[in-house]
């Protein structure tokens, strides 16, 4: 025996909604889209995680672990502050910390100088600018494991260029790599010509930001070349040269690469910088990189504040 179900002839239609629209049956609905803040947070929330999970759990862990005693191997021991005091205390930490400032100090001031100058020359309306412009970026897009072994043999004592060079005029050539004095500027010199460039760019899409009519009206009133740097120049760079600034101390207290290639942190201790102390202390203690990894990022920290309250201040 067989039952059959009788079905509507036609299904109620919404009254507002047009015709053939079923209403009240619950099989068609409208997604809703996320609109406002919702939809923001959707849109960032991939990049969000990318941060959480590479930046913020790893610093997290980093500070954990700087009140360990580990090795990678053995269990982990809380000691405290302990660490801290290894690192603070009279040391290869401090040696390091000190030999990146130098370095810090050197290559801030070298690339500043550099930049600006070449800045300045290719933002003049002539037809070698464009030629200076693509030389000065032609060394940043070397990698800078390659650009440590073309100037490790350029260093080089008995056969390098720069010995041969100097040798030409008939004075001794320098141990640059080998010389206590004189390693850790060599390695900066390295940063120097390799970054000048990029940052160049960015001192003079500031100097193409400064209204030509400053300059006429310097003119007009018979200021010199030099009181119009002064007076115009310098001033209007301030916040393209507070992002130099900020990018070269970043750079200088994260140097490694060179470093490493170069020199390895010898002669001694003579071009230790603090990443790579870090890095030979990752394989003995972790819980004294980890805190060598906290001071680092609370010195990074206080630059970077002290740096954003000047500007305000020159701003306002």
């Amino acid at each position: 025996m067989h039952t059959t179900t009788e079905l509507p002839a036609k299904l109620p239609t919404d009254r507002e909604g047009g015709a053939g629209r079923p209403r009240g049956t619950g099989l068609i609905r409208r997604r809703r889209k996320p609109t406002g803040a919702l939809a923001g947070w959707l849109t960032v929330a991939p990049a969000l995680l990318i941060i959480l999970g590479f930046t913020f759990y790893p610093m997290v862990q980093s500070m954990l672990l700087s009140t360990d005693r580990w090795n990678l191997l053995g269990p982990r021991q809380f000691v405290g502050a302990e660490n801290y005091a290894t690192i603070l205390a009279p040391g290869t930490f401090r040696e390091s910390l000190l030999n990146t400032l130098v370095f810090t100090v050197i290559t801030l001031i070298g690339t500043y100088v550099l930049a600006l100058a070449t800045a300045m020359a290719a933002n003049r309306e002539l037809a070698s600018a464009r030629i200076v412009r693509t030389i000065t970026v032609l060394p940043a897009v070397i990698p800078m494991v390659v650009a440590g072994l073309i100037w490790k043999w350029l260093y080089e004592p008995d056969h390098g260029l720069i010995n041969n060079l100097i040798g030409l005029v008939g004075v001794d050539g320098a141990r640059w790599l080998f010389d206590n004095d004189l390693a850790l500027p060599a390695v900066a010199m390295v940063s120097i010509w390799k970054d000048f460039g990029i940052y160049a760019l960015i001192l003079l899409g500031g100097l193409q930001r400064i209204p030509a009519e400053l300059y006429e009206a310097a003119t007009i009133d018979r200021a010199g070349p030099w009181r119009q740097f002064r007076s115009i120049t310098l001033p209007m760079l301030r916040p393209a040269g507070a992002a130099v600034f900020l990018l070269l101390v970043f750079n200088s207290f994260k140097v490694f690469d060179q470093v490493w290639v170069m020199t390895e942190g010898g002669p001694g201790t003579a071009t230790t910088t603090v990443v790579t102390f870090i890095y030979t202390k990752l394989l003995t203690d972790v819980g004294v990189a980890s805190a060598a990894s906290v001071v680092l990022f609370l010195i990074l920290l206080l630059i970077t504040v002290i740096r954003m309250r000047l500007t305000s201040r020159q701003e306002s």
